[in-house]
């Protein structure tokens, strides 16, 4: 029984501990999918072809089996228990726009179901087929826990979800099938037994490192890069997106051709991922400068770098942050991003000497109390207002497939992420490649960001500027 219970990283329990602070701490996406034609005269019902979908790739998507078990006297991180069977009605809904529908009511409903927590006695997920969007157009909007995946591991689970073409589900008889019931039923000496010997490997883990932690900082060179990164430490300047959060959520999405972008890179030499940021300091300046609250400092983003090894499928979290400046404190667009070309260069240069350093683990000896406690904290004291802000903005790019995707048999017209917020951090900026396109989801606070669809067409006009002055 106890070959079915995981412990949960550090890093990926801190998912859980953050939601003390009041924060949801799920990530997800908006899909736009595109009704399929039948021929016959009875209503084509997305929501009963995504559940016979689910039930039919279910055995290969683990994350969406995993149920979380808190361990007694709380001596180690929560763990996760697989089980074989999940009823799905509880985790697949239906919702349809009122009136005309159309992308405003959309995002409008996208705000207010991603500022629901998810409930931890069930497998921490759920899809909302969303009705009456346009003519020919539904939407699907889902949610998954931070403390599953990250973001190359929300690629690997789509991989087992998504068709690069269209397929039917398979027209078997599902079961009728509860979580509890299924659930294996776990011994506390099982649940004692793996809690300290998680607590004894992550132990052990650190002392492995020492010696080449140790090594590393006693090497003279190693001491001159370390002085710059301490140097290069960023402060931010604060901005009204630095503020306490509550707990509304806005959203509003775009999309841009990736051969533009592509275009604009090559014609200043600069990678893909510098566009992006460029589009989004130029936005936020545009964005600023008219309610006269830009910053003369430059703003700076906090970018999730990926510690995933090559070739690493595991549906958890191997993330950390880096800071960006997004030089918005330089008006003339081509200056600020070869600014932007600079300052994403030496974040290379430096997740690549002190990749090995990071850590995602800790020991979990009694951390769903005192990480709980500094959450509640962290929210009550409103201490993210009393600290100097170290970003302004999470941006975050995620490489997608260039290929349409299929779901259920029907086909992805759109693929919008959306992401967290929290406090002192009101707005994340996500974007993923899809089928030709770089998909914007921003996530905002609905108090402190209220028009997000200002900000997005901001970004387009960012790009479109950026193109009209490319060198000959």
């Amino acid at each position: 029984m106890a070959k079915r219970l995981k412990s949960l990283s550090g890093l990926d329990a801190g998912f859980l501990y953050l939601e003390n602070a009041g924060t949801p701490m799920h990530v997800g996406s908006v899909m736009l999918i595109e009704v399929p034609k039948t021929r016959s005269k009875k209503k084509y019902d997305f929501q009963s072809e995504l559940m016979q979908h689910l039930h039919d790739r279910l055995p290969r998507a683990a994350a969406l089996r995993r149920v979380l078990k808190e361990t007694p006297l709380d001596l180690a991180h929560p763990m996760w228990v697989e089980i074989e069977q999940v009823e799905l009605k509880k985790h697949v809904l239906k919702k349809t726009l009122p009136g005309n529908g159309g992308m405003a009511k959309l995002h409008a409903l996208t705000g207010k179901l991603h500022a629901a927590l998810l409930d931890r006695n069930l497998p921490m997920w759920q899809f909302v087929v969303i009705e009456n969007v346009e003519p020919g157009v539904i939407a699907l909007y889902s949610k998954i826990h931070h403390a599953l995946l990250d973001g190359q591991g929300g690629v690997a689970l789509a991989q087992v979800l998504l068709d690069i073409e269209a397929k039917a589900p398979k027209k078997t008889v599902r079961k009728k099938t509860t979580e509890v019931d299924d659930a294996p039923r776990l011994r506390k000496r099982d649940l004692t037994q793996t809690a300290l010997r998680s607590t004894v490997n992550q132990f052990a883990k650190l002392l492995r490192a020492l010696p080449g932690t140790l090594k590393l900082a006693g090497d003279m060179s190693s001491l001159g890069k370390l002085k710059n990164l301490r140097d290069s430490i960023l402060l931010a300047p604060r901005t009204p997106f630095n503020q306490q959060i509550s707990s509304t959520r806005s959203f509003a999405t775009v999309s841009v051709s990736i051969e533009l972008v592509k275009r604009v890179a090559r014609g200043f030499n600069v990678s893909l991922n510098d566009v992006v940021m460029a589009m989004c300091g130029g936005a936020l300046r545009e964005m600023l400068n008219k309610s006269r609250q830009l910053p003369k400092q430059s703003l700076i983003a906090a970018m999730p770098v990926s510690l995933r090894e090559s070739g690493n499928t595991d549906s958890n979290n191997q993330v950390s942050m880096v800071q960006c400046s997004l030089a918005t404190d330089i008006a003339d667009p081509v200056e600020r991003l070869q600014a932007i070309r600079a300052s994403t260069a030496q974040i290379k240069e430096r997740v690549a000497t002190f990749k090995n350093m990071i850590p995602t683990d800790f020991p979990g000896l009694a951390a769903p109390i005192w990480a709980s406690g500094l959450s509640r904290l962290w929210a009550s004291g409103r201490v993210a207002e009393r600290l100097p802000p170290l970003a302004n903005v999470a941006i975050s790019n995620v490489p997608g497939p260039p290929i349409p995707l299929y779901l259920a048999g029907a086909k992805l017209r759109h693929y919008y992420p959306v992401s967290i917020v929290t406090h002192g951090l009101a707005l994340n900026i996500t974007v993923q490649s899809y089928a030709g396109s770089l998909e914007f989801g921003i996530t905002a606070c609905g108090d402190i960001v209220r028009k997000p669809e200002a900000l997005a067409a901001a970004l387009s006009r960012s790009l479109h500027q950026l193109n009209e002055i490319l060198p000959e």
